[in-house]
């Protein structure tokens, strides 16, 4: 059992759920929020935000403590910064759901190919299931990894030459072959 987050101080400052009337306060805040949103992700293992539901429920963005609830437009403005710097991707038609990269695709790509040389799975073929769920990834970061965030990684890798990626009949991915490069 992980133990509880901790919160930075400027989570208990009520104008830190507030966009400020200041340009340069403001980006400081929401460049605030992206490290919380990111720091708060990975200590949960969040890898998906469902944007109206954390918004209403998450101690994340509603500190009962001060009887504060980050808005939806604030919450838009420090979304679309994350995504613009590449930490976050809207992946759902609706704009609601948010692909979170607290280690983005291509990192995710660099721990995975190094598991997969450290543990002997260089020109072995595995399917997407064992690397997320099976007992070869267990302890490791690559555990319980998002399947979205697990195929964008390996795309990656498939770009660099390093993998080979198997697809079923309807196109959706099922393994992947990693090369010794």
């Amino acid at each position: 059992m992980s133990k509880a987050f901790s919160f930075p101080s400027h989570y208990n400052f009520p104008p830190f759920f507030t966009k400020q009337p200041n340009r340069e306060t403001n980006s400081t805040r929401v460049q605030l929020w992206k490290d919380l949103i990111l720091n708060y992700c990975r200590h949960h293992r969040i890898f998906v935000i469902d944007v109206r539901e954390s918004l209403a429920t998450s101690p994340l963005f509603c500190n009962e403590k001060i009887s504060r609830k980050l808005r939806q437009d604030d919450a838009n403005e420090i979304f679309h910064y994350m995504a613009s710097g590449g930490y976050a991707e809207w992946y759902h038609q609706d704009g609601n759901k948010l692909l979170i990269y607290w280690k983005k695709p291509s990192e995710w790509a660099t721990l995975m190919y190094n598991w997969a040389r450290d543990t002997g799975h260089l020109n072995a073929v595995l399917t997407f299931y064992e690397i997320q769920e099976g007992d070869i990834s267990i302890g490791t970061d690559l555990h319980g990894i998002d399947p979205l965030i697990l195929e964008k990684s390996a795309r990656v890798l498939e770009q660099q030459g390093k993998v080979i990626i198997f697809s079923t009949e309807g196109g959706e991915t099922s393994g992947i072959k990693f090369l010794e490069s």
